[in-house]
C-alpha cells in the first residue's frame, strides 16, 4: 500500500479505475432503474386498458341485475390461474363491497381486496389506485383499482386488475444481470486501457531515468534523446545541473593542480638548502614559508569563492550591502570627512552571496576612500537581463593607462608608501572571476580611477 502511495503510475491508475468503477456503476442503477419503470408502466398500462374496457362492458338490467355485455378479449383471463385476473365489486352507500363479477381465471377464489383500497379509490373517483395483492395461487400481483359509477346509475363499482408480478420481475433481474456483466466488461476493458495509457504516457519519464543511470555509470556525459514538450525543460536543466557538477569538479581539480604547481618550486628550493646546510638558511626558509602561505591563502580564498559562486538561489540585495559597507567605511575614514553619493535602483539584486559582494565592495571602496580628495560615487545598474554593472570612482590622482594593467598582477604595489598587501584588486579579479563576470578599470569623471565590476543578477527578484 505505501509503495502505491508513492507511486505516480499507481496514483493515476486508482483514481482513474475509482472514478470509472463510480461512472459506470451510477450507470447500471440509472439503466435498471429506468428498465423497471418501463416494465411496471407497461404492465399498468395493460390493466389500465383492462379496467377502461370493463367499464364499458357494465350494464345494470332494470330488475338491478349486473351483466357485462362483453367479455375482455385475452384468453388468459378465461384459464384458471393464469396470472391475470379481474374482479367487479359493488360498492353500497355505507361503504360496504360484495363481489359481482370476476374473471374465470380466479376460479372459485376472489381476490382479497383491503378496505383501505376502496377508501382510497372512493376519494379519487375515476383514477386508479396501485396495490400488491396476493393471487388465488399465491403469487404476488400488481394491481389497480378504480371507483365506477355506471351512467344513469346510483350503483358504484370498483373494479380491480391485477397481473403477475414474477414474470416482470424475472425480466428486471435478468436486465440486471446482463447489465452487470456488460459493465462489468467495459470496466475491465477501460481499466486495461489506462494502465496501457499510463504506461505509454509515462514512458519518456523512465526514458529519462534510464538515460540518468547512463550518465551515473559513465556511459553518457549528459542526458540525450528526443522527448515530449513538456520533459523537454525537464532534460534541459538536467544536462545544466550536469555540466555544473563538472564545473565545480574541473575548478576544484585545477585549484588543487594550481596549489601544487605553486608549491613545488618552495619546497625544492628548502629541500635542496637544508640538504646542504647554507649559511642564511634561517631568512631563506621564512621567506619560502611566507610565499608558500601566501599562495595557499590565494588558492584557497579562490576555491572558496568559486565554491560559493556555485551555489543555486543565492541572492544579495545590493543597495542594502552598499549602505552597510558605507557606515563602516565612513566610520574607518572619519578623519578625511568622505563625501559619498550613490545611485542604486533598491530592485538591483546580485546572484551571489552577502560575504562575497562584501569584500568586493569593500576592497574597491577603501581603495576608493584610500586615494580619494573626500568625495566617493558609487552607482549601480542593470547592464542586461542577467547582468548587473557596480561602479566604484574617486576624485583622487587616478591612475595613467599603462599601469591599470599592472595593478591586477598579484602583489604589485603603485605605493609601497599606503598600507596594505597589494593583493585587494587580485582578490577582487579572483571573485569577479570565480562568478563568471568582468572587472576593469577607466578614468573617472571625478579626475580620480573609476572601477568597474560586472556581475551576474537575478531577472526577476520580486518574483523570488
Amino acid at each position: 500500500m505505501e509503495k502505491l502511495r508513492n507511486s505516480l503510475a499507481g496514483r493515476l491508475i486508482a483514481g482513474a479505475a475509482l472514478w470509472t468503477v463510480a461512472l459506470l456503476i451510477a450507470g447500471a442503477l440509472v439503466l435498471t432503474t429506468q428498465y423497471q419503470r418501463s416494465v411496471h408502466r407497461v404492465d399498468d398500462e395493460r390493466l389500465d386498458a383492462v379496467i377502461e374496457s370493463l367499464a364499458a362492458f357494465s350494464e345494470m338490467a332494470q330488475d338491478g341485475q349486473f351483466y357485462l355485455s362483453k367479455m375482455p378479449g385475452d384468453p388468459r383471463f378465461e384459464r384458471a390461474f393464469s396470472g391475470q385476473y379481474w374482479q367487479i365489486s359493488l360498492v353500497d352507500d355505507d361503504g360496504t363491497q360484495r363481489q359481482i363479477a370476476r374473471s374465470e381465471s380466479l376460479f372459485d377464489s376472489e381476490l382479497d381486496i383491503p378496505q383501505t383500497i376502496f377508501q382510497q379509490a372512493s376519494k379519487s373517483t375515476g383514477s386508479n389506485v396501485k396495490a400488491a395483492l396476493t393471487g388465488p395461487d399465491n403469487e404476488p400481483l400488481r394491481s389497480l383499482t378504480r371507483i365506477v359509477r355506471l351512467p344513469d346509475q346510483i350503483s358504484v363499482l370498483a373494479i380491480t386488475a391485477g397481473a403477475d408480478r414474477r414474470p416482470g420481475d424475472k425480466e428486471i433481474a435478468r436486465f440486471r444481470l446482463v447489465v452487470a456483466w456488460t459493465l462489468g466488461l467495459f470496466a475491465t476493458g477501460l481499466v486495461i486501457a489506462v494502465i496501457l495509457q499510463v504506461r505509454i504516457g509515462l514512458a519518456p519519464i523512465y526514458k529519462i531515468r534510464k538515460a540518468i543511470a547512463q550518465v551515473r555509470e559513465g556511459e553518457t556525459e549528459a542526458v540525450e534523446g528526443n522527448y515530449p514538450a513538456e520533459l523537454m525543460p525537464l532534460t534541459e536543466e538536467l544536462n545544466n545541473l550536469l555540466g555544473h557538477n563538472r564545473e565545480v569538479v574541473e575548478r576544484a581539480r585545477t585549484h588543487v593542480g594550481n596549489l601544487a604547481h605553486a608549491l613545488k618550486t618552495p619546497i625544492s628550493v628548502l629541500l635542496n638548502e637544508t640538504s646542504q646546510n647554507k649559511p642564511g638558511l634561517e631568512e631563506l626558509v621564512q621567506r619560502q614559508a611566507s610565499a608558500m602561505a601566501r599562495q595557499v591563502d590565494h588558492h584557497l580564498r579562490r576555491a572558496s569563492a568559486a565554491a560559493r559562486a556555485q551555489v543555486l538561489g543565492s541572492r544579495t540585495p545590493v543597495a542594502e550591502a552598499v549602505d552597510d559597507m558605507q557606515r563602516t567605511l565612513a566610520r574607518l575614514f572619519k578623519d578625511k570627512n568622505i563625501h559619498f553619493e550613490t545611485k542604486i535602483p533598491p530592485e538591483l539584486t546580485f546572484r551571489g552571496e552577502r560575504q562575497d559582494l562584501d569584500e568586493l565592495l569593500g576592497n574597491l571602496m577603501e581603495n576608493a576612500c584610500k586615494w580619494s580628495n573626500g568625495v566617493v560615487h558609487i552607482h549601480a545598474e542593470p547592464s542586461s537581463k542577467s547582468t548587473i554593472d557596480i561602479s566604484v570612482e574617486d576624485d583622487g590622482a587616478g591612475l595613467p593607462a599603462q599601469k591599470r594593467k599592472a595593478v591586477l598582477a598579484r602583489g604589485e604595489r603603485l605605493d609601497e608608501s599606503a598600507p596594505g598587501s597589494g593583493l585587494g584588486l587580485s582578490i577582487v579579479n579572483d571573485l569577479v572571476g570565480a562568478y563568471g563576470g568582468k572587472f576593469w578599470l577607466e578614468g573617472s569623471d571625478l579626475g580620480g580611477l573609476k572601477v568597474v565590476l560586472r556581475l551576474p543578477s537575478v531577472t526577476n527578484p520580486s518574483h523570488l
